[in-house]
């Protein structure tokens, strides 16, 4: 694949912390120098000194140093990971479609929420975005008319931009038109008709034309699910409105009175519902946004949406640490005064090189390879589910489940259950009792997950929304075993009467 020649640290910070620890060793060796010295001049009269150190080398001492800060410092380094070059690679994207329709009306300016309901809706948008990974995302913003101001879309960045810049002047026909804001993100929908496609609509106001229920309809028919968000309180709160000199006031009507928006929720309910969607209250913390995404977008089937070139960094972190090996390894063969016998040097050099080969050794040999295997077999899991082979997701993470680490093993167990639920998900239509069968397993998963960690709200949430699904399944099947056996009994009783009644003609003839 095509590379390119750029280099870069991926965490430069490390460089920082290795320039310190270098000065901080060279002021420590020079400390101790002058201590040495002093000690020196205690011990013994200055005509003996040289004689006592007549042996050491200062130009040796002052070289196995240096190895050892050159060592620290490339540590560091290699912390650092410096990356040259790069290579593109093909990157498969599997996600959903999403589009935000936001109210942009001037009474999305009440601040019944803070600091007023466009804001807060705006912060629920991007704390939501910050959840996904791989979905498109795109923006269409409304109030008498509505119009799409970012198409669907995986570049995150630019759906920000486009967020941030909605107002209550982007559209200068007032009111609210939820039927054109349907309308409108179904038609961006059309050129992809095969991926899963989801309208989250957020408005604080009433339908004033009339016609959402119809819209919400035809976007049903194109296999479009709305979810509605109503924004604000529903007793209703003014308008509020600048005069030319920017003077804050609210909306009036023409004999003098307040006029107050109305959330028409009875409406949101029912689009919500046809489309087989969900209304929520946004909340003051955008609470319904979130449960939007933990109760049913977060379950959705992905689809594959596109692929594309992604340019990876390079790692080349083993280049200081080589050197600092290297320079360890010197350091302890280097002495700081010469041997008096070869047969001394000998057993010198074998001491030094020794734990300079339990260390490589060390490093050669860590991490432990059953372990090194478990955290594989989770990975590829883990990998595998997000590509949708949840059946050898399934096989992988079950692999893992023999890791030491606790804490791998509850998130395998976790992974594991939600493999299982997509694998049972599959064949709910073709064979329920063996969806029943899998999701039970499903279910078991994440109590292992709870009885590991019962602090995981995640691990709560799917296993009670697992058993929900379960119990509701038993329970068709239950109804359908019953009226089979009805159903039987039904034949039977009208084959017994049938026999009776040829009986009773033969008798007659």
């Amino acid at each position: 694949m095509m590379k390119e020649t750029t280099f870069q640290f991926s965490q430069p910070a490390w460089m920082i912390l290795g320039v310190v620890l270098v000065a901080l060793g060279f002021w420590l060796f020079r400390m101790a120098d002058r201590r040495r010295k002093t000690d020196l001049s205690k011990l013994a009269h200055p005509r003996f000194q040289q004689r006592l150190i007549a042996g050491w080398s200062p130009t040796l001492r002052w070289v196995r140093r240096g190895l050892w800060l050159g060592a620290i410092f490339f540590l560091t380094v290699a912390a650092a990971r410096p990356q040259f070059g790069y290579e593109w690679r093909e990157v498969k994207r599997r996600g959903i479609d999403i589009l935000f329709a936001v109210d942009t009306s001037r009474s999305m300016l009440a601040k019944d929420l803070v600091p007023n309901r466009l804001e807060r809706a705006r912060l629920g948008i991007i704390d939501f975005l910050s959840r996904l990974e791989g979905d498109r995302v795109g923006l269409v913003p409304f109030a008498g008319s509505a119009f799409a101001l970012c198409p669907l879309t995986l570049d995150y960045d630019a759906f920000r931009e486009s967020l941030n810049s909605v107002n209550t002047d982007l559209i200068p026909r007032q009111g609210t038109d939820l039927a054109s804001a349907i309308r409108e993100a179904d038609r961006l929908f059309d050129a992809e008709k095969k991926n899963q496609r989801f309208l989250v609509l957020i408005t604080d106001g009433e339908d004033l034309q009339g016609e959402a229920v119809e819209a919400a309809e035809e976007a049903k028919k194109n296999g479009t699910t709305i979810y509605t968000v109503g924004v604000g309180a529903g007793d209703g709160q003014p308008i509020p409105v600048k005069d030319r000199y920017g003077r804050e006031s609210f909306l009036k009507d023409s004999s003098g009175q307040q006029v107050k928006t109305q959330l028409d929720e009875a409406t949101l309910k029912k689009i919500a519902e046809i489309t087989g969607g969900l209304y929520v209250p946004l909340g003051r913390g955008a609470e319904g946004l979130d449960a939007i995404y933990q109760k049913r977008l977060a379950l959705a089937p992905k689809s594959e949406l596109a692929q594309k070139l992604e340019k990876v960094p390079l790692e080349r972190f083993q280049w200081p640490l080589a050197a600092a090996l290297l320079m360890l390894a010197a350091q302890s063969l280097l002495g700081e005064r010469k041997p008096e016998k070869k047969k001394k040097a000998i057993v010198s050099v074998a001491r030094r090189v020794r734990p300079v080969a339990m260390l490589a050794g060390a490093f050669f040999l860590m991490p432990n390879a059953s372990e090194a295997d478990d955290v594989t077999a989770y990975n590829g899991g883990t990998k595998a589910y997000q590509a949708g082979e949840f059946e050898q997701a399934a096989k992988q993470l079950t692999e893992s489940l023999s890791t030491a680490d606790l804490k791998l093993q509850q998130k395998s167990y976790y992974n594991l259950g939600n493999s299982l639920y997509r694998i049972g998900q599959a064949t709910a239509q073709e064979d329920p009792k063996k969806t029943i069968e899998t999701w039970e397993k499903a279910l078991k998963a994440y109590n292992d997950s709870l009885a590991l960690n019962s602090s995981d709200e995640d691990a709560k949430f799917n296993r009670d929304f697992v058993k929900r699904k379960l119990d509701e399944l038993k329970k068709q099947e239950q109804q359908k075993d019953q009226k089979d056996q009805k159903d039987q009994k039904d034949q039977k009783d009208q084959k017994d009467q049938k026999d009776q009644k040829d009986q009773k003609d033969q008798k007659d003839q």
